[in-house]
C-alpha cells in the first residue's frame, strides 16, 4: 500500500542527517550524468496571469528504485509598478508536494508533504551546492564569505559545514540586525565563530569560498573583489516567463564576475537555455561568454571531466535550479526513512 508522509514528522523525530543527503546528492548527480534524461526533466513553471507560479520537478532515484515529481507554487514579486524590486518578495507559498511511484511495477509509493516555512531548513538546494562548493574549493579552504541571513544561508551555512572545516566564517546581509542575529545564531548552532561583516568588500577579504544564498534581484558583490583562488557558488535564478510578467531578469552576480572564472559550472545548461536565466544566458548574449565554457556540475561529480587544476583559479557555480533527480532522491530517503520507523498512514 502506498503511504502519505508528513516530512516534518521524519524530520522531528531527528532521522535526516546531512551526511546521508549531501551523499546521496552526490549520487544522484553523477547518475544524471550517465543517464540524462532518463532520470531528469528540466524543471518548468507556468506563470498565471495572477503572477502566481507552479514549478514541477521530475525525476528518477536510481539507487532507490523509485521515480515521481515534486511541485509546490510561490508568488513572487520583482517589480513594483514596473520599477525593479533589488530583492525578490514571495507574498505566497504553496507546500512542496512529492509523488513517488516503484520503478519496477510502476505503482504508487508515498505522498509526501512538506510545508513551506521560512526557517526551514532546505536540504535540496544547500546540499546540492555544498556538493559543488567541495568539488571546486581549493584545497585547504577554510575561510568562508556568506550573503544572506535567511533560511537558504543557514540552510547552506549547515551544509557546507559538513563538507569542508569552517575557520572563519563572516556574513554580509543588507540589514544589520539581520546578519547579528544570523551570526549570533549560526554560531551557537555550529560552535563556530561567525562575524557579522560591515560591508561585501570586508565579507569577502580573505574568503577562500564565497556563498551567495540570498532572495536578491541584483548582484549582492562587485567583481573586482574577487581574488585568486576563490571559489564562488550563486543560488540565484531567473526564468523568462517571470521576466516576460515583471520585466525584470534576477541575478546576483555582476558581469565582472563572470569574466573573471576560469571555470564556470552550472547544475543543467538546457535549464540556463530555457529559462534564459541571468548571469549565464545573459553573457553568451551579450559575446563574452560561450556555451563551450560552461560545464554541468553532473559531469564533475561523475569524473568525466576535470575541476580545478590550479589553486589560482576562480571557479563560478550557480545553482540555477532545482532538480527533479535530487527532489525525488531526499523524497526517496524520507520515504525510506518512514518505512523503517513506521512512520506516515496507508493511503
Amino acid at each position: 500500500m502506498a503511504l502519505l508522509i508528513d516530512f516534518e514528522e521524519v524530520e522531528n523525530k531527528g532521522l535526516l542527517g546531512w551526511k546521508e543527503i549531501i551523499e546521496s546528492t552526490e549520487k544522484a548527480l553523477a547518475d544524471l550524468s550517465l543517464y540524462g534524461e532518463q532520470i531528469n526533466h528540466p524543471r518548468r513553471r507556468l506563470h498565471c496571469p495572477a503572477l502566481t507560479r507552479i514549478s514541477l520537478h521530475v525525476g528518477a532515484a536510481m539507487p532507490y528504485g523509485l521515480l515521481g515529481m515534486m511541485i509546490h507554487s510561490e508568488l513572487p514579486i520583482v517589480s513594483d509598478a514596473g520599477r525593479p524590486l533589488p530583492v525578490q518578495l514571495v507574498k505566497g507559498r504553496g507546500d512542496y508536494i512529492y509523488v513517488l511511484y516503484e520503478a519496477e511495477t510502476a505503482r504508487l509509493a508515498a505522498v509526501i508533504r512538506r510545508r513551506r516555512d521560512q526557517r526551514a531548513i532546505d536540504y535540496r538546494t544547500a546540499a546540492t551546492s555544498a556538493v559543488a562548493t567541495k568539488l571546486l574549493m581549493r584545497e585547504g579552504a577554510r575561510s568562508v564569505a556568506f550573503f544572506g541571513s535567511s533560511h537558504q544561508a543557514r540552510s547552506h551555512l549547515a551544509a557546507l559545514s559538513h563538507v569542508m572545516p569552517l575557520g572563519r566564517v563572516r556574513v554580509f546581509s543588507p540589514n544589520a540586525d539581520h546578519r547579528c542575529s544570523f551570526a549570533a545564531e549560526m554560531s551557537r548552532t555550529l560552535a563556530v565563530e561567525i562575524e557579522a561583516a560591515n560591508d561585501p568588500r570586508s565579507a569577502i577579504k580573505g574568503a577562500d569560498v564565497i556563498v551567495e544564498a540570498t532572495n536578491t534581484a541584483v548582484a549582492v558583490f562587485a567583481g573586482t573583489c574577487l581574488a585568486e583562488g576563490m571559489h564562488v557558488t550563486s543560488i540565484a535564478g531567473s526564468n523568462r516567463e517571470l521576466a516576460a510578467q515583471q520585466g525584470v531578469v534576477r541575478r546576483a552576480t555582476d558581469d565582472e564576475t563572470i569574466r573573471r572564472s576560469d571555470l564556470i559550472f552550472v547544475n543543467l545548461k538546457e535549464q540556463t537555455r530555457q529559462d534564459q536565466q541571468g548571469e549565464i544566458f545573459q553573457a553568451i548574449t551579450q559575446g563574452y561568454l560561450t556555451w563551450n565554457r560552461v560545464y554541468e556540475i553532473g559531469d564533475l561529480a561523475a569524473h568525466k571531466i576535470k575541476g580545478r587544476e590550479t589553486d589560482s583559479q576562480i571557479t563560478f557555480y550557480n545553482n540555477n535550479a532545482g532538480m527533479g533527480v535530487v527532489d525525488v532522491t531526499l523524497a526517496a530517503y524520507v520515504y525510506r526513512l518512514a518505512v523503517e520507523h513506521s512512520l506516515g498512514r496507508e493511503l
